[in-house]
């Protein structure tokens, strides 16, 4: 599937204020059944971002606006393909970070309560592996009420096992305390799913969404598998990864500060089209 997803955020203050910096992973990655074919990023002021590639292999463009201003757009184009061949040797040198507990993938009873349930008797097997993490992906959505009201991005899994409820965000870190608590390496991407379904009258085929995020869980012999709990379903060719971490912080989309008084707002905007649709 060819996919054109343009992501535009819009950033307005109440005064002007002295300085942001700020860096954002907007290219999609390649590898493992994707490849970004084109992109362009577009930053308000004329502002030419500089680039560079993280430890986990993430796109990442940061720059500094020095001068005073009100208002600021970081705009992205991307053309990717997806529903490709998997990496012939998925082969992973990090895997053991994936296993490691930091906030806000704590390590708390009830994680290990939910591990409990889930347990794989032959850890060795990438088929009871992957029958494991399915049966933990349904039982999120399952136990769990997708509520945008009630977390917010520094919310924890241990605030949401107490709410149980969350968004996707919460759901990908769920998945990924739990699947560490199991002995799996788990590891979170922030992205894109395309919805054809939720598509607008007169929208030129065009649809409205959103930044979406899931987990991948290293599987034996089989590499990185994406679990997507908030469907829940795994993930597929309407799945677009832009980065990967250890959780939201290592791999969110866009990421600054800002220097003076003024109170700021960010308003976001994702719209999808798939290219090679059938006329």
């Amino acid at each position: 599937m060819k996919l054109e997803i343009i992501h535009s955020t819009r950033y307005r203050y109440s005064g002007p204020i002295a300085e942001t910096v700020m860096e954002v992973r907007l290219r999609p990655m390649d590898g493992n059944g994707q490849v970004c074919r084109q992109f362009e990023l577009e930053v308000s002021s004329g502002i030419q971002p500089r680039t560079y590639r993280d430890g986990y292999g993430n796109n990442v463009h940061y720059f500094n606006l020095v001068r005073p201003h009100t208002r600021l757009n970081v705009t992205s184009r991307s053309v990717v393909e997806t529903g490709g061949e998997l990496d012939a040797e998925p082969g992973e040198e990090l895997v053991i970070d994936f296993l490691r507990f930091r906030s806000p993938v704590k390590d708390v009873p009830g994680i290990r309560q939910l591990a409990s349930r889930h347990q794989i008797a032959d850890p060795g097997s990438s088929a009871l592996v992957e029958q494991a993490l399915d049966e933990l992906t349904l039982a999120i959505s399952r136990d769990f009420t997708y509520d945008r009201a009630v977390t917010n991005v520094y919310s924890a899994v241990d605030e949401v096992l107490a709410l149980r409820a969350g968004v996707c965000q919460d759901f990908a870190h769920l998945f990924i305390a739990v699947a560490r608590a199991m002995g799996v390496p788990a590891r979170y991407v922030s992205g894109y799913i395309h919805a054809p379904t939720e598509r607008a009258p007169g929208s030129g085929g065009n649809v409205a969404s959103a930044s979406h995020a899931w987990a991948e869980a290293w599987v034996p012999g089989r590499g990185w598998i994406g679990y997507d709990a908030t469907h829940p379903v795994r993930t597929s060719d309407h799945h677009v990864r832009l980065a990967v971490g250890r959780d939201y912080s290592d791999a969110a989309p866009t990421r600054g500060i800002y220097v003076g008084s003024a109170t700021g707002t960010m308003v976001v905007s994702v719209r999808t089209r798939e290219l090679s649709a059938p006329h």
